[in-house]
């Protein structure tokens, strides 16, 4: 009989996020001769629109809803696993659940929460701070995305674990031929929290700066900044196209665990520009594969002198594939 893993998650289809990507990727890419998986999320269950950000959906749910999933879930399964992906009201109840029967479980952070919500509504992270804290104290261990963030956690029980790209994303040097106007990239959810005003604020001669994605705050940035061309969501191949024809990508937020659009824009050799935070210290080398400054307009004029083999090199050899592999060893520990 095959192992059963159980992913809960406050984040799924349709919102598009790093959390919804991550885990997309480590189900395709898991061993399915030796796991099966299965997906407790919002969709399930009673919902309703996040206040200030009406694209997430937020669970209403009991603690008894949430057994009985598990249980449906577990099934005949002798062996199982249980991972938490998420802090939000099904992860909660999740949490409350399985401490209440002593079951052992594994929980990951994607986002610095507590900064998030500092940049959203002005709330000083010492008081939020405690909730992660609490949620991840019984946790059997708590998977991060980088050394950075396990480092400023020393008091949890840390595993990391990285993150992957797909096939589309690949090599294209082209753009090491010298051109006048050069392009400047920015990928991702168009929110408070990803700092997006500070790439729109860029002001160097002779260059396009694109932004794919969407978000609450696309109309008031549209509106502020008609220089900057909102392109919206794009996925796959087209995707990979923006990162191909960037001269440099880059990367404002400051809130960030980890970027999985800066692998994305390095494998196809697009060098980041980014602050010096978590995230971009564990994927940027400075003068190789990008820069981290306090500027991001320093940062992004030294990015138009490095080489696009360099840049990819430095990333070739991480996968989803990899990344996968590593989450069924952290659960099964």
């Amino acid at each position: 009989m095959k192992k059963k893993i159980i992913i809960i998650t406050d984040a799924w289809y349709p919102q598009v996020n790093g959390v919804v990507t991550t885990y997309t990727n480590i189900i395709r890419n898991i061993d399915h001769d030796i796991y099966d998986v299965e997906v407790i999320e919002p969709s399930q269950f009673k919902t309703f629109k996040m206040p200030f950000y009406k694209e997430i959906n937020l669970s209403i749910v009991t603690k008894k809803q949430i057994l009985n999933k598990l249980k449906l879930a577990i099934g005949d399964s002798e062996v199982f696993r249980i991972h938490i992906a998420t802090e939000g009201p099904l992860g909660l109840q999740a949490k409350r659940v399985l401490d209440s029967i002593r079951m052992r479980y594994t929980t990951s952070y994607h986002t610095k929460f507590p900064e998030f919500i500092q940049s959203m509504f002005k709330i000083p992270t010492k008081f939020t701070r405690w909730y992660f804290d609490w949620f991840h104290k019984n946790s059997k261990l708590i998977l991060v995305p980088s050394n950075s963030v396990a480092k400023e956690n020393p008091h949890w029980k840390t595993k990391v674990w990285g993150r992957g790209y797909d096939a589309s994303f690949k090599f294209y040097d082209a753009c090491d031929i010298a051109r006048e106007e050069k392009v400047l990239l920015f990928v991702g959810r168009v929110s408070k929290e990803k700092n997006i005003e500070e790439f729109c604020k860029i002001n160097i001669p002779n260059i396009k700066k694109i932004v794919v994605g969407n978000g609450p705050e696309k109309k008031k940035l549209s509106k502020k900044y008609p220089d900057v061309k909102f392109a919206g969501y794009k996925f796959g191949t087209e995707l990979a196209e923006y990162y191909k024809n960037a001269d440099v990508f880059v990367f404002p937020s400051k809130t960030d665990t980890y970027g999985i659009v800066i692998l994305e824009a390095m494998a196809c050799g697009t060098p980041v520009a980014a602050y010096d935070v978590t995230g971009p210290r564990d994927q940027i080398i400075n003068g190789v594969n990008g820069y981290m400054s306090g500027s991001l307009t320093n940062a992004v004029i030294k990015c138009f002198n490095l080489s696009r083999v360099k840049v990819y090199n430095t990333v070739k050899d991480i996968s989803w594939k990899n990344t996968a592999e590593k989450f069924t060893r952290i659960i099964e520990e």
